[in-house]
């Protein structure tokens, strides 16, 4: 059968010329019919007449004339994320990370922009969902916060994936992502950075925790395991050290997030970790306190589970460390503390990163080196020291002593 171009209706409403017209739609994944309405103009100076809207009209009706875009792509922005986009996540994601997009979406963005249609978002669309975003005051116990920039930087960077993923399977053609310019706003409050602690907190932690709290510190602290590669570590991937001079090796092959066994983060990050003296010494110890076990998790619950390590702090680490007075900022707090304490020893950041396992250096520089203000003071001594050796040796110089008072004078006969 011939498909007939549609015109639509052009009325007044509330001051505004507005375009009604009807639009197949695949929302939910079934095609039906809606009606459509959309604001042209105001109706002022400009536009007196239905005559003076008609090309708005035309432009705005020309898609569905060409018939370029199949109606199954023609959806919700709620509609296509909680149908296509999150399922593809949890195909394709880490477990853990799926559940943060989870999180982001139903927390931040369903109620602002599930009705919106897919195809019709614009940048300003998308900014204004950031602002109400960083807008809103909310409440945890009795105190009053608004979201950080970097939490909302995470939003903004979840929005992009959603319409990037959504122009590879054809949902928005408009050939650029709306997301891309949108911009975290200004007058969101700075995040809290993330602390890392000094290797003389981690030795005090070692010496004052219970078995096999203080092993696993000492394996955090002197490894940088995330912590589902501290779960994930057995001992069939450890190797000790065969010569006095030599390094033991454990190889992280895997990692656990809430009983879900899986790959490490990266590629970058399925590689070996060199094991000093100290933690070699802690760990042969450990293995010959739980029974000389050859396989199986290294730190392991009373089932043979790998242990809940969160668990582990409330039970046995806790009380302890409060009363040494010792904040705890959670394990990935010893990951950091790694980084920095080399950094200190003046270890190439290119070698903190390999240690680290990033893939790239500027992560490890940007988010995991902590100084401190002892470390600027310290180089800036330093610099003094070295500012006051030029100087003297300047000083000493025949060529620009500042002492100098004899003048010669040459006279032209």
């Amino acid at each position: 059968m011939k498909r007939t171009k549609q015109r639509g209706t052009i009325v007044r409403h509330r001051g505004w010329w507005v375009l009604r017209y009807r639009e197949k739609v695949g929302v939910g994944g079934i095609l039906r019919t809606v009606n459509r309405a959309k604001r042209l103009a105001p109706i002022d100076s400009r536009h007196k007449t239905r005559a003076s809207l008609r090309q708005l009209a035309s432009d705005v009706l020309e898609p569905l004339n060409r018939y370029s875009v199949s109606p199954f792509c023609v959806t919700t922005v709620g509609d296509f994320v909680s149908r296509i986009y999150l399922p593809f996540v949890e195909q394709q994601k880490r477990p853990s990370t799926a559940r943060g997009y989870r999180h982001v979406w139903s927390k931040y963005l369903k109620l602002r922009c599930e009705h919106a249609w897919m195809r019709e978002v614009k940048t300003h669309d998308v900014q204004q969902w950031l602002n109400d975003i960083a807008s809103e005051v909310r409440k945890s116990g009795e105190n009053e916060y608004r979201l950080s920039k970097t939490t909302i930087s995470h939003v903004k960077n979840f929005m992009s994936g959603v319409f990037r993923f959504a122009a590879q399977q054809g949902f928005f053609d408009d050939g650029k992502n709306p997301v891309k310019l949108a911009e975290i706003p200004a007058f969101a409050p700075s995040g809290q950075e993330g602390r890392a602690y000094s290797l003389e907190e981690i030795v005090q932690m070692i010496r004052i925790l219970p078995e096999p709290a203080s092993t696993v510190v000492a394996t955090a602290a002197f490894s940088g395991l995330r912590l589902g590669e501290l779960r994930g570590a057995r001992w069939e991937d450890y190797e000790s050290s065969g010569e006095s001079d030599s390094l033991g090796m454990l190889h992280v092959n895997r990692s656990i997030w809430r009983g879900h066994i899986g790959e490490p983060k990266t590629k970058a990050s399925k590689k070996a970790v060199p094991v000093i003296p100290m933690l070699a010494e802690r760990l042969e110890k450990h293995r010959k306190a739980v029974g000389n076990p050859v396989n199986g998790p290294i730190f392991a619950n009373s089932l043979g589970k790998p242990s809940d390590l969160d668990a582990l702090y409330r039970r046995r680490m806790k009380d302890v460390l409060t009363r040494a007075g010792i904040r705890w900022e959670g394990w990935h707090c010893f990951r950091r503390g790694l980084a920095s304490n080399l950094n200190r020893l003046h270890v190439d950041d290119s070698v903190v990163q390999s240690i680290l396992r990033h893939s790239d250096v500027s992560l490890t520089q940007r988010c995991y080196i902590k100084t401190t203000s002892s470390d600027a003071e310290e180089a800036m001594k330093q610099f003094s020291v070295e500012v006051s050796e030029v100087e003297k040796r300047s000083n000493c110089s025949p060529l620009c002593s500042p002492d100098e008072t004899t003048q010669t004078v040459v006279t032209i006969q």
